[in-house]
């Protein structure tokens, strides 16, 4: 069977944890967990949150990312007094004004309040 003669009767979510879209005022800003000594990796930037979930985010930005270097980011969401600090995040893609990073390193008190974010968020939206 060729592609174009496949059915898509279902979509496969390859997806580990749910995406939750985000209330006005979910900020990010990052900058490259090392420098380079060309300065490649130099760039600090911000952006809004589109969504997110435990394992990463969607940002929109314009800002430009590499994919797959290693950056700081610090979150700071609505209803949250205090931000949420990712110590080792990679961006697995990008588009025009967009990328999407996937968490690699936190320490647990800000994986813990990531959690009670989006379950208060999940349970105001259910």
């Amino acid at each position: 069977m060729t592609p174009s003669n496949l059915s898509l009767d279902r979509i496969i979510e390859r997806r580990k944890h749910r995406r939750s879209m985000l209330p006005p005022g979910s900020l990010l800003s990052f900058s490259p967990v090392t420098a380079s000594p060309d300065g490649s990796l130099d760039a600090e930037g911000e952006g809004i949150l589109l969504d997110l979930s435990q394992g990463g985010c969607r940002v929109s930005s314009e800002s430009s990312v590499l994919l797959e270097q290693p950056y700081t980011l610090i979150i700071q969401l609505p209803d949250l007094r205090r931000p949420v600090t990712v110590e080792s995040a990679i961006a697995r893609w990008k588009g025009t004004n967009t990328f999407g990073v996937m968490f690699i390193a936190m320490r647990r008190e800000q994986e813990q309040s990531l959690s009670e974010f989006l379950r208060h968020l999940h349970s105001n939206t259910a």
